[in-house]
């Protein structure tokens, strides 16, 4: 007797659950901001077998969505407020947790260990649900034949991401990106050409508001990663910021910037310099008239009604990263990155300490290409190069001057390269700047001229005279130099 039951106690089934791996998570993510994003973004409370697990995860949720600081006292004390820190067994057990925390670097093995059991529990549940329907041997057989399909397939829709899009779904507007049919959207663009003119002809990405370049790659487009590359001192970073603040504080989109070498403090400076054309060692030494004075005030007071978000934490991983922009896009929403830039950032760690730095760019630009993609905006990715460039004559940068890895050219969308002949020769076209589209997988490839004020950091359209203005500038400069002919 005692026998058979001990052998129906062995027999009874569990259903698949690692409370190892929940622990692991919900440690991960009391004492790892990264761990805290990427969790957060992967699972939801119901993937939790336990029930204090479930109700730890959606507190660190919540506080994830509300862009807030957890730890160990701020979780009991929200458990507290909600009276369930008794349930859970007290703030023995929030710390328990905080003490099983693995590396933070697996983060994402330890989501997927619990959110694979969470779907083998959903396949038992369902299929116990369509045993009980069959037992009862309904009538129509065919529709409890296709209410089970429906309930697997409502599983494989959240286990998995869509496996491709009709033709036709994007053509009639329900899979595109505008939700409009696609003949309708191309009559509002005729009609949109024919109000605005030819000036608008084929801006139909965010505008940068160089007009050259806009016109050239037609503004940037979502899901595109670009590279803007250049020898150290050449503007990279001034070129970004400007790009940054005309997109921001012209287009009214949020903007994220994750500044790996320069502080935010550098970079609002900087923008300031800009944005009210005033000399940055007047602003550093406060040697300002009044005019100078109230243009930063003006300037200060645009500003301050843009969201624009500053990251200068030095030495993150693609990971932190990765998982820093996702919170940018949750909490604010943002239109627009700009990472300064590429060499800076560290790879995911996974890599062994044989393998080289190559293989590490190649991890990093990957996984921007892909944040692009999964965040569907343009992310612009400084880069250096190079010495190769000081060797050439002409100094005139080509793709494979990128440096350590090939695979920036091949993952990237469109490739900038920055040159001002005055850094080589002070004589060669002083306060000029040429920005080579050296690839662009949707559209035309060329050079974009631009002047550069060097003393407040600002580069701007460069503009053309016609030939009647050109006219009128030689008369005018003839007769002022008549005056001292003999």
């Amino acid at each position: 007797m005692i026998s058979a039951m001990s052998e129906t106690k062995s027999t009874l089934k569990v259903p698949p659950h690692s409370k190892e791996s929940e622990m692991m998570v919900l440690g991960c993510m009391l004492t790892s901001v990264n761990s805290l994003n990427v969790a957060a973004d992967m699972l939801s409370g119901a993937d939790f077998y336990f029930t204090e697990h479930k109700t730890v995860f959606d507190i660190l949720k919540e506080a994830y969505k509300k862009d807030r600081p957890v730890d160990v006292h701020l979780v009991c004390e929200e458990l507290k407020r909600q009276e369930k820190l008794k349930e859970i067994g007290g703030a023995a057990f929030v710390t328990s947790l905080a003490q099983y925390a693995g590396t933070s670097a697996y983060i994402e093995e330890y989501c997927q260990v619990v959110r694979d059991k969470a779907v083998l529990r959903s396949m038992i549940q369902v299929a116990q649900n369509v045993e009980r329907k069959a037992l009862t041997e309904p009538d129509n057989v065919l529709d409890a034949l296709d209410e089970a399909q429906k309930l697997f397939f409502q599983i494989t829709q959240s286990a998995q991401s869509e496996i491709g899009v009709l033709l036709k779904e994007i053509l009639s507007g329900v899979k595109s990106d505008s939700q409009q049919p696609y003949l309708k959207e191309l009559q509002e663009k005729q009609e949109r050409f024919q109000e605005l003119g030819p000036q608008e002809l084929g801006i139909s990405g965010i505008p940068t508001h160089f007009t050259d370049l806009d016109k050239m790659v037609s503004g940037f487009h979502n899901s595109n990663l670009m590279i803007l590359a250049g020898r150290p001192a050449m503007g990279k970073t001034a070129l970004a910021l400007n790009i940054t603040e005309n997109i921001c504080f012209k287009n009214n989109i949020p903007v994220g910037v994750f500044s790996l070498e320069m502080s935010a403090e550098q970079l609002v400076h900087r923008m300031i310099c800009s944005q009210a054309e005033v000399e940055s060692d007047k602003i550093r030494t406060g040697s300002l008239n009044g005019m100078e004075f109230q243009r930063i005030v003006a300037t200060v007071g645009q500003l301050e009604n843009h969201t624009l978000i500053i990251d200068d934490q030095p030495g993150l991983k693609i990971t932190d990263l990765r998982a820093r922009a996702r919170r940018m896009k949750e909490s604010f929403n943002i239109g627009f990155l700009v990472i300064d830039y590429l060499q800076l950032i560290s790879g995911s760690g996974s890599n062994r300490s044989g393998e080289s730095r190559q293989v590490e760019i190649s991890e990093i630009s990957r996984m921007l290409k892909n944040l692009a993609r999964e965040l569907d905006i343009p992310i612009l990715c400084l880069s250096q190069l190079s010495r190769r460039v000081e060797e050439r004559a002409g100094h005139r940068p080509m793709m494979s001057d990128l440096r350590e890895s090939g695979s920036i050219e091949q993952d990237s969308d469109l490739i900038f390269f920055l040159l001002r002949r005055e850094y080589y020769d002070p004589n060669d076209k002083p306060g000029m700047a040429e920005l080579i589209v050296a690839k662009n997988r949707h559209g035309a490839i060329g050079n974009v001229n631009m002047t550069y004020r060097k003393e407040i950091a600002q580069f701007a359209n460069y503009s053309r005279l016609s030939p009647q203005e050109a006219v009128q500038i030689d008369q005018e400069t003839e007769a002022a130099f008549s005056e001292f002919s003999p």
